[in-house]
């Protein structure tokens, strides 16, 4: 027989019962429909764990190292000195490590103006290596880093400042309207500038007395030289909206001053136990866990965003394995539905089985017609089960995204942006809850086509050996 007649009978034996080809077909439909859209959502939830992820920044290669633990033998607690820095600054792949200094003692206030009319009470100031700085990833508006500590003490020091820094300045000769925000029209142009010039005038760093009447309790002054101004960057830290980042040895020195000068009484244990915190920044977020071990083997306590993204992944990839498995089930029910379809043709057209084997046609033409029927079954129902896939899909996302659109209107989304600390609940949030690419829908049709073809292996096999003289006879 030629590969034409073959084609031309399998088309029109399987016409020959249409309701019955179309009942089996509508199973390989709902079968194909279902592990597509299945196997979509899952794709989805890998779209939003990546726009999730994606928002976490730098956090997601950046371990925070604590002061609080003890060694690795349990005997002695362990101090995050500098030499401990040096020792996780040398473990592998490590892009930079510092500590993260804030002054215990330094109480001070930042001034500007004639008379020092303008003053930041309240002033967040921190220090890390200044050979660090560059490394950690803060985005300058404007400037350059600082090049190390300020050695001469009669030289300003060589500062960073964050974006909204200098609207922290208040007008200390009035009572009302002392302060300014940074607020913006619609086009984005600022509404109200800054009291200070923060690049132009002269910043004085002068604290304050302990006790007024204090013979003994002295004022420090020293100027500060804005060298660069960061972009506002949650991710890094408050410093980047309204504090000052300065290399870590000038604020040991301002603190020292301010101590000596106050004549305060320092806790040596203090001192001997070191920086309170450190910050370690890995190359890729796979060095995470094996540094973070590393870590915590030197005797100290680690945070990071692996306890996080760790069981995120873990959770995406066992709800997809269980809605792969519910999808393939429906595809298995099909599968039975094709071979149940075949079985019947068979007994159906038993003569005329027989009449082919008495007339000379090969045995291989005949098992070829049926597993053509069976895959032709399972080509279309493919194609058609692909087709209703991107419907629903379609409605899945515009429905989704519609309910999202309400939940952050109402508030709904606010609870799940706290828990997850805001990292990416807006972008995960507007991302699509089904997505079907184009490697999915050649496999939907592929397998689909596969499982008919392997469904109608058992009935083709069974009409190969059933006999010409017997099938003749058969009513």
């Amino acid at each position: 027989m030629k590969i034409s007649d073959i084609i031309s009978m399998c088309i029109g034996n399987l016409l020959r019962r249409k309701m019955r080809t179309l009942l089996t077909v509508v199973g390989v439909i709902v079968g194909t429909c279902s592990i597509v859209v299945m196997i979509s959502i899952g794709i989805g939830m890998n779209v939003q764990l990546d726009l999730t992820i994606a928002q976490m920044g730098s956090r997601l290669t950046m371990i925070n190292v604590m002061n609080y633990g003890y060694s690795g033998q349990g005997e002695e607690k362990a101090v995050l000195d500098d030499a401990a820095i040096a020792k996780m600054q040398a473990l592998p792949n490590v892009e930079v490590a510092t500590p993260i200094y804030n002054p215990r003692y330094l109480n001070a206030c930042l001034y500007a103006g004639k008379d020092d009319r303008y003053r930041i009470p309240y002033l967040n100031i921190q220090g890390i290596y200044s050979s660090a700085m560059p490394k950690m990833g803060y985005q300058l508006l404007e400037g350059n880093y600082p090049e190390g500590p300020q050695l001469n003490p009669k030289k300003p020091i060589d500062i960073l400042i964050g974006e909204y820094l200098a609207y922290d300045f208040e007008d200390t000769k009035k009572k009302f309207d002392n302060y300014r925000w940074p607020e913006t029209d619609a086009s984005g142009k600022v509404l109200q500038e800054p009291f200070v010039d923060i690049n132009q005038d002269e910043l004085t760093l002068r604290s304050e007395k302990m006790e007024e009447d204090s013979a003994d309790s002295t004022v420090i002054t020293r100027v500060l030289h804005p060298v660069g101004r960061m972009k506002e960057d949650w991710d890094k830290g408050y410093e980047t909206s309204r504090g000052i980042l300065m290399d870590i040895d000038d604020v040991k020195e301002l603190e020292e001053q301010y101590i000596k000068a106050n004549k305060i009484s320092v806790n040596k244990n203090e001192e001997q136990q070191g920086y309170n915190q450190a910050t370690v920044l890995v190359k890729t977020m796979e060095d995470v866990d094996p540094v973070e071990t590393q870590i915590k083997a030197m005797g100290f306590e680690t945070q990071s965003m692996e306890t996080i993204r760790k069981p995120m992944q873990e959770s995406a990839r066992k709800q997809q394995l269980f809605l792969g498995i519910m999808g393939g089930i429906s595809l298995f029910v099909a599968a039975i539905g094709i071979m149940n379809t075949m079985i019947m043709s068979i007994y159906e057209r038993t003569r005329e089985i027989g009449v082919m084997k008495v007339l000379g046609c090969k045995v291989d033409n005949i098992r070829s017609i049926f597993l053509m029927e069976a895959g032709v079954i399972g080509f279309v129902g493919g194609i058609a089960g692909v087709g209703i896939s991107f419907a629903i899909s379609t409605a899945m996302n515009y429905f989704g995204a519609a309910q999202s659109a309400e939940d952050m209107a109402g508030g709904g989304m606010m609870s799940g942006a706290y828990m997850m600390g805001g990292m990416g609940m807006d972008a995960a949030s507007q991302a699509p809850i089904s997505v079907i690419p184009l490697w999915l829908v050649g496999l939907a049709i592929v397998f689909a086509t596969l499982i008919g073809i392997l469904s109608g292996i058992l009935p083709a096999n069974r009409a190969m050996k059933i006999s010409a003289l017997e099938a003749i006879k058969h009513e």
